[in-house]
């Protein structure tokens, strides 16, 4: 195993554990994680989260580790993604995102997949931390996709602020 593999599976590892977190007030909010990365060319995980028994608000998620550290200028974690995988994600009915990992620092950052912006890019905003505040904005957003049926348009609000 190389070093890029490692630096792979150790960003998965430390995806399952943000992604997990408890919410102070909320309690637990997602289930672990289901991975599909074998098996899929641009989904890693399967997120559902604890809702009512009738209905199993899920996610995707993309996770791209890096141990590159951050752009000087604008404090950007340095990851690639290309816009074959932007368009890819886009393209599924479900809400999407690209998590990145700062695999060092064990930190993680989330941003929008749904094609607010399908170019591929070479650092990724930390606006959104993995922290439960913005595990609770992830679990809000997901709920009200998919429990408002008439419209399934995703409005994200995890979008980089260059892209606006």
């Amino acid at each position: 195993m190389d070093v890029k593999e490692i630096i792979g599976e150790r960003g998965e590892s430390i995806f399952r554990v943000l992604i997990t977190r408890k919410h102070p007030t909320r309690g637990y909010l997602c289930e672990s994680p289901r991975f599909l990365g074998e098996k899929k060319r641009t989904i890693d995980f399967l997120i559902e989260l604890f809702y009512e028994e009738s209905l199993i608000p899920f996610f995707f998620v993309q996770v791209k580790a890096t141990a590159r550290g951050y752009t000087q200028r604008e404090d950007r974690l340095n990851i690639q993604v290309t816009s074959t995988t932007m368009q890819r994600l886009a393209a599924y009915p479900a809400p999407t995102y690209i998590v990145g990992i700062d695999e060092p620092g064990e930190r993680g950052y989330i941003l929008s997949a749904n094609g607010e912006y399908t170019t591929g890019f070479s650092s990724l905003c930390t606006n959104y931390p993995l922290n439960p505040d913005v595990l609770a904005l992830l679990w809000d957003e997901v709920v009200a996709y998919w429990t408002s049926p008439n419209d399934l348009t995703l409005r994200s609000r995890f979008c980089d602020p260059k892209w606006r």
